[in-house]
Order: C-alpha cells, then structure tokens, then sequence
C-alpha cells in the first residue's frame, strides 16, 4: 500500500467515524422518550389523584412543576440528540428556526437557554413546596449564580456572532462590489 492510498483509507475512516455519533443519539432520543412517557404518565396519575381528592392543591402544584421539569429536561435530551445528528450525520431535518444548529457554538447556545429554564423551574418547584423548616436562600443563590453564569455566556456568543455576522456581510459585499476607491 502507498503513502497516499494510506492517507485516503486514514481520511475515509475519519470521514465515517462521525457517524459513530448515531449510537449516543439513539440513546439521548431513547432517554428523551423515556422521561417524556414518565412525565405524561406521572401527569395524569396525579391530575387522577387531584380529581379524587387524594392530593392537596399545593401537593397537587407542586407535582405539576414537578412533570414539567422532567418535561423540560427530557427538551435538553432531545435537543442535543437533534443538534447532535444535525451537527455530524443529516442537516437537512426541517425544523423551525429557533432549532436549527448549524455550528457545536449554536448547540452550546440552545442548550444554554434551555438549562436556565429548567433551574428556574425547578427553584420555582421548590419554593412553591417550601414548608419553611429549610433556608430558601441557599438554592435561590445557587440558582441564580448558575443563571447568571449562562446569561454572560449567551451574551457573550451573542456578541462574537454578531461580530462574526458583521464581518461576513463586509467580506461578501467587497466580493460584490470590489474593493473601494480608497483601498486601491
């Protein structure tokens, strides 16, 4: 075998190593339907409970935010299966624009966005259950300090995209029109 017949079988078994990425979102997508039966299962057994009065209202709350917390962590699972096989296997799934992930960047965004909603729904969980023998402060700063964490860094992608977007438009419009008079 040649040098070069070397590199081409090295180049191929890289170029299908990516679809090696299939397993774990098969088993991020099995996850995500897992917890999300769970949820819709746990949902109606305590909307049952609720119905037949086996629950109090703030019980009844409480494990309604609860499911919806299990609801929105089952999202995180589905998201980075999708971002996943879009990012390494197919990017042509039509999805609406809020989802669609062209770069790992957009991925870490998503999910970014995602996890602070799923912090405040869980704080959100505990204080509506809080029964005032435990500080709430404690997890309140905590959470907040995990959400300022992944604000700054939203806001910071935020920013480098729009730099990055800025700079794309000039390069295409100096390809467009050439350079100008004062570049010659």
């Amino acid at each position: 075998m040649t040098q070069r017949q070397k590199h081409a079988t090295i180049r191929q078994l890289i170029g299908w190593s990516r679809f090696f990425i299939i397993i774990d979102v098969i088993g991020l997508f099995a996850a995500f339907m897992a917890l999300m039966l769970s949820s819709v299962y746990s949902t109606f057994t305590v909307i049952v409970q609720a119905v037949l009065g086996e629950v109090s209202q703030k019980e009844l709350v409480g494990k309604l935010v609860q499911q919806a917390d299990t609801a929105l962590l089952a999202t995180v699972l589905y998201v980075i299966a999708l971002g996943l096989y879009s990012l390494f296997i197919d990017d042509s799934i039509p999805m609406p624009p809020w989802l669609r992930i062209r770069t790992l960047g957009d991925l870490k965004e998503l999910l970014a966005s995602v996890v602070i909603v799923v912090i405040a729904v869980v704080f959100l969980g505990f204080a509506l259950t809080w029964d005032y023998k435990v500080d709430l402060l404690i997890p309140g700063l905590s959470s907040a300090a995990v959400i300022a964490a992944l604000a700054a860094f939203l806001w910071v992608a935020g920013n480098e995209r729009t730099r990055h977007d800025e700079l794309q438009v000039k390069r295409e419009e100096i390809e467009r029109c050439g350079p100008r008079r004062e570049d010659r």
